[in-house]
């Protein structure tokens, strides 16, 4: 074996075997394939995106001001990037859910690669892999990569961004922090502050690490930050000044601004837990007497677009030109499986957003080890925060490195993130993948140093890796074993594997043969990774179609419920006799130059936009609260017969009534479930219809 390994290390270098980028290209083979793995059964994953999708790609109008329907009545509430990208891939694929879910599974997959690149330059590549093994088996990382929210496409700009700040931090050059400054930018334009999350450990760690004078930092930090902002708000300039009358109604804001939007829903909202889907017991504050904010125009629905993408009332039947029908096509989303997720343990109880059903524990220090969040992100905090001890004291010199750096950049990440998250009012599971990288970094770091330390028995610092086994394995079995089902095999590896390792590291100490470190290092990494691949295996193996708050854990391979849902959005997805022959009766009955239908909240038509790619909107957007029509103005469409059919819950839905609502109980006549097909086999379909008649 010897001889082997010598006649390995006298081969030029570029001929000796790259172990590393094999290792490498399995962990992103395993993160991809946890990332696509039967991405089919999750059909559109969540339908307000989807449908805003279907909906994008009908007009350029629609497709700049990300309207979710395609009458372009309301925008969603995200800025553009991100669906941008899932357009292009539905652009170049076709419209289907695997086509938009793509973008975010590459993501995932490019992201645990970026790991690999900023750990293994300054920490070695045992470093490396490690921080791209553990990025790639976070739970959060998987379920955001298995769904159309943008948050993975998030991490990876990010990453990306990091990497362009360090290699600022290297060279001297300016350049390249200005290339971290537009990547910040554009993750702005992703996920909004999100984005700004990193912006701590940017400033502080490029005006302490750069190599040049601290005024040229400061110049330098300050035409970047210009840069950033300029690219940042290049697009909500873009909408905020254009006519209000000629574009969507920016979705979940209060005065149809994306201004708003960003310091509100997607600011203040998110830290303080008053979500805008309780907005409807505020009543009409700082509104005109119309119901409209104070000093904003009204949109008019019936208006053509100035700019030429097209009318909301001259949309083609579909692409080929054929009359759409209610089932859409064959990848529509809609299977008969039973939906696994959800369940008691979210209470999603058919609604989605506010606090309903969205398990995020009790703010405080302690949140982000309770029981619904821990397997999520949390698995190796612990040995994050021991990195972090044996790393400081590794790099306490007063020599700037880039290795310092790095340890600083991701402890204020880390730190940012999870103040955030331990205080935070209101935010969904799967934003913890905003926390894997900066686990990832430090675990990934710190463990080869803990082990260096025990092997060089170096001082106290020897004794952390034995620490950091006991304390990440203790908190791991104890949350483990609150699972009955796990009891009595998952627990065990992790128990044991975490026995073994802290055997041959005892035994090493009075026998220091180096196989023991090999297997003390070995079993340490089986036993902490363990839990995290097997919470991800769930989110693969066990998938819920349609998923609008998705999750990782044993709860998905029992639960039926799809989480997250409306009533009408969990008919519709479920496709019973009775909403199949709703959306046939509808497309059946409507006329070019009309709503297809029209209810309050923006989930009770998403499907119907998804199957039919007919104008149906949701005057109330997203959180059923938005103010994009007056009561005036929808009963002018009602009387010039615009509005034909109007969908209304049975039961009072997030966003509650609306003086819309009340006309519409009283002037329109409810339809006959006969008329379209009936109830569904419980009498109920979770829906009414309204009809007004027209002379």
């Amino acid at each position: 074996m010897k001889q082997i390994f010598a006649a390995r290390s006298s081969l030029p270098a570029h001929q000796r075997p790259k172990w590393y980028l094999a290792a490498l290209a399995g962990i992103a083979l395993l993160s991809f394939w946890l990332n696509f793995y039967a991405i089919s059964q999750i059909g559109y994953g969540n339908a307000y995106y989807a449908a805003a999708i279907k909906s994008m790609t009908q007009s350029w109008h629609n497709f700049f001001f990300v309207s979710f329907d395609p009458a372009g009545l309301v925008s969603v509430d995200k800025p553009p990037l991100g669906l941008w990208v899932q357009c292009l891939f539905v652009w170049i694929f076709g419209y289907h859910g695997w086509a938009m879910l793509l973008p975010q599974a590459l993501a995932g997959t490019g992201s645990s690669i970026m790991m690999y690149i900023l750990t293994a330059k300054r920490f070695g590549r045992p470093a490396g892999l490690l921080s791209a093994a553990v990025l790639a088996l976070t739970p959060a990382v998987v379920v955001a990569s298995r769904n159309n929210t943008m948050d993975m496409q998030l991490v990876f700009v990010l990453l990306v961004a990091v990497w362009f700040l360090f290699r600022a931090i290297d060279s001297g050059k300016w350049r390249y922090l200005f290339g971290a400054a537009i990547l910040l930018g554009l993750g702005f334009n992703i996920k909004m502050l999100e984005a700004y999350m990193i912006l701590p450990a940017v400033v502080l760690v490029y005006l302490i690490f750069a190599k040049e004078k601290f005024s040229k930092r400061l110049i330098a930090g300050l035409i970047s930050a210009a840069v950033m902002a300029a690219v940042s708000f290049a697009w909500v300039l873009a909408v905020d000044l254009y006519p209000s009358s000629s574009r969507p109604y920016v979705g979940s804001s209060t005065n149809n601004t994306v201004w708003e939007l960003i310091i509100g829903h997607n600011g203040m909202e998110r830290l303080s837990g008053g979500m805008g889907g309780m907005r409807s017991g505020m009543g009409h504050a700082g509104r005109s007497n119309d119901g409209r904010p104070n000093g904003q125009n009204s949109p008019s629905p019936v208006q053509g677009n100035q700019d030429g993408g097209g009318t909301p009332f001259s949309l083609p039947s579909n692409r080929n030109g054929t009359p759409p029908t209610a089932g859409g096509n064959a990848n529509s989303g809609r299977n008969s499986n039973s939906f696994p997720g959800g369940g008691s343990q979210n209470g999603f109880q058919g609604r989605t957003g506010g606090s309903v059903g969205n398990d995020i524990g009790t703010a405080g220090p302690l949140r982000l080890w309770q029981s619904s969040l821990y397997g999520q992100a949390s698995w190796l905090i612990i040995l994050a925060l021991f990195s972090i001890l044996a790393c400081v004291q590794k790099f306490s010199g007063k020599k700037r490195s880039s290795q310092r750096g790095m340890l600083l950049f991701w402890t204020i990440w880390l730190i940012t993130g999870a103040v955030f998250f331990s205080f935070a009012g209101f935010w969904h599971r799967y934003y913890l993948c905003i926390l894997a990288p900066a686990i990832a970094g430090l675990a990934g770091m710190g463990l080869p140093e803990m082990l260096r330390a025990f092997r060089d028995k170096d001082g106290w610092r020897r004794w952390l890796l034995p620490l950091a086994l006991a304390a990440s394995d203790s908190a791991a079995a104890i949350y483990v074993w609150n699972y009955s089902q796990l009891r009595s095999w998952l627990f065990p590896i992790i128990a044991g594997f975490g026995i073994v390792a802290l055997a041959a590291m005892a035994v090493w100490l009075f026998r220091p043969k180096k196989v023991l470190l090999s297997i003390a290092a070995g079993s340490m990494i089986l036993s902490m990774l363990a839990g995290p691949f097997y919470w991800s295996l769930t989110a693969a193996l066990y998938v819920c179609e349609n998923i609008t708050m998705p999750y990782a854990g044993p709860e998905l391979t029992s639960n039926t419920k799809t989480p997250g849902m409306t009533a009408n959005q969990q008919a519709f997805t479920e496709s019973d006799s009775a909403t199949t022959a709703l959306e046939q009766y509808l497309v059946k009955h409507y006329q070019q130059g009309t709503y297809l239908v029209m209810a309050q909240r923006a989930n009770d038509v998403a499907q119907i936009i998804v199957d039919t790619g007919l104008p149906a909107a949701a005057y109330g957007g997203f959180l059923g609260s938005d103010q994009s029509l007056t009561l005036e103005q929808f009963q002018s469409l009602a009387e010039a017969g615009k509005i034909t059919y109007f969908l209304a819950e049975d039961s009072s839905g997030m966003g509650g009534s609306s003086d819309i609502l009340s006309y519409v109980k009283e002037n329109a006549k409810l339809v006959d479930p006969s008329e379209y097909g009936g109830a569904d086999s419980t009498g109920q379909s979770g829906f009414s219809l309204y009809c007004f008649s027209h002379s």
